[in-house]
């Protein structure tokens, strides 16, 4: 039996994947082979079922093992290899995901006219009682086939004829845009919180009530500073990491990359 050190401010369930990385790491099991059963983790850690998921939640997270319904836990990986998401507008693509050997895909679940405008959407996009019309998109994106997340967004409709018609090139709004509408964002407003799941988003992102939701509620703008998209994206929380760039200017540091 593991002995916890139950007096240390580490929490019980970091500690207990700290020990199952190390002996994933110097190959205590095989890569593919079956892990010992929860109960027998339960056993040999003396927790509860609730802390020992928690910290076999940490290592799936950081792709060192994989969990089936009805079968247990295989070994994946020896080394981490987390998936790690740079915050920005473009979802379907992107050179981290490629350097991690991701694919995510985008699929789309609603894609309609609404009219009129809910007020706080009204609000945030700057629509007049006139020009209240929007198309509303919602999509559900796949990391290498598996949900990851939730996507809606809500546009303007009077600058955006056909799209619902049309629908979008390969489910890329972005691309959409600024291919077919000559429509590029230069700025987009994020704020991010955790959030608890819904039975529709469960049910959609096949989780449980124990994982929380990382939302991200943005609004996109263009050059003269036109409101153009306002968006929600519900991640699952214990399948993503946010990459987030800082550099240094004489106003100190602000979020970017170098390069840009």
């Amino acid at each position: 039996m593991y002995t916890i050190d139950r007096d240390s401010p580490i929490p019980v369930y970091y500690q207990i994947q700290q020990d199952l990385r190390k002996r994933i790491k110097y190959k205590e099991w095989e890569l593919n082979q079956l892990m010992p059963s929860e109960t027998e983790l339960i056993k040999y850690y003396d927790v509860s079922r609730v802390t020992l998921r928690q910290a076999l939640a940490e290592l799936e997270k950081d792709g060192l093992i994989k969990r089936y319904r009805g079968k247990g836990a295989f070994i994946t990986a020896r080394n981490p290899t987390p998936f790690v998401h740079d915050l920005n507008y473009e979802l379907v693509s992107g050179k981290r995901l490629v350097q991690q050997g991701y694919s995510m895909e985008a699929k789309i679940l609603t894609l309609t006219e609404i009219s009129p405008a809910m007020s706080d959407i009204q609000e945030k996009l700057h629509l007049d009682k006139e020009h209240n019309h929007l198309v509303f998109i919602k999509r559900l994106f796949l990391l290498d086939g598996k949900p990851i997340a939730i996507g809606k967004s809500w546009l303007p409709a009077d600058i955006l004829p056909g799209f619902v018609e049309k629908g979008m090139i390969e489910n890329s709004l972005s691309r959409t845009l600024a291919e077919r509408y000559q429509i590029k964002p230069v700025r987009v407003d994020d704020y991010v919180e955790v959030v608890r799941s819904t039975q529709a988003e469960i049910e959609l992102l096949n989780s449980t009530y124990d994982v929380p939701l990382i939302l991200i509620q943005g609004i996109s703008y263009l050059e003269d500073g036109t409101p153009i998209e306002y968006s929600q994206t519900h991640w699952l929380g214990d399948g993503v990491r946010f990459h987030l760039s800082l550099h240094h200017t004489k106003e100190g540091f602000v979020m970017g990359d170098r390069s840009e």
